[in-house]
């Protein structure tokens, strides 16, 4: 019975990473890439077009299409070039929002590769630190029946044990329910093939 509540040295798990999706599948990390680079792209030409219509907007001149100012022998004016650069800006910007939407949506359908890859790399840490939890519930769940088996002789000897602060770990249910949480754990652990 002493060996069940003697403390036991807590188990050492060596250090895991989990991988990243981008580290675990090349195919999901390149799409990663190229989204990064569609990002930034969209950030210079948000950038362009702030600055093409705050010119636009503060370009007092008169606006002469570039085709007249050559008629003229006139040079052609900015405002006139920048709404045009600005025209082009716009739809450069609208053809990346579509473009970053696809790759979303091949990012979406690419992570259950990629995880399927990293849940088949981390299976064999996973099993084993589900197994070292199930061996810990199983001590726990032998002195929570210590436990109850010594408090329930207490009440039915009508003992006034206050004094020694009664503890009931509610959280763990009943130690004589048959589907108590302790076992619906090992139960489940077992039923995922992780049992002893």
């Amino acid at each position: 019975m002493m060996a069940l509540l003697k403390k036991s040295a807590p188990v050492a798990s060596e250090p895991y990473r989990v991988p990243s999706l981008s580290e675990a599948d090349g195919g999901y990390a390149a799409l990663q890439v190229r989204r990064g680079e569609l990002q930034d792209k969209q950030r210079e030409l948000s950038t362009e077009q702030r600055a093409l219509q705050k010119a636009i907007a503060s370009d007092t001149s008169h606006e002469v299409r570039p085709s007249i100012a050559e008629l003229l022998g006139d040079e052609p004016g900015t405002k006139a070039f920048n709404r045009k650069r600005l025209a082009k800006v716009n739809t450069d910007i609208s053809d990346l929002d579509q473009a970053l939407r696809v790759i979303d949506q091949r990012i979406r359908d690419a992570r259950g590769a990629a995880s399927r890859v990293v849940c088949a790399s981390a299976r064999p840490e996973y099993a084993r630190r589900v197994r070292a939890m199930v061996a810990a519930m199983r001590t726990l769940d032998e002195a929570h029946k210590a436990y109850d088996e010594l408090r329930w002789q207490l009440e039915a000897e009508d003992i006034a044990w206050t004094s020694l602060v009664p503890m009931s770990p509610v959280w763990l249910g009943s130690s004589n329910e048959a589907d108590r949480r302790i076992t619906r754990f090992i139960r489940d652990a077992e039923a995922a093939g992780y049992g002893d």
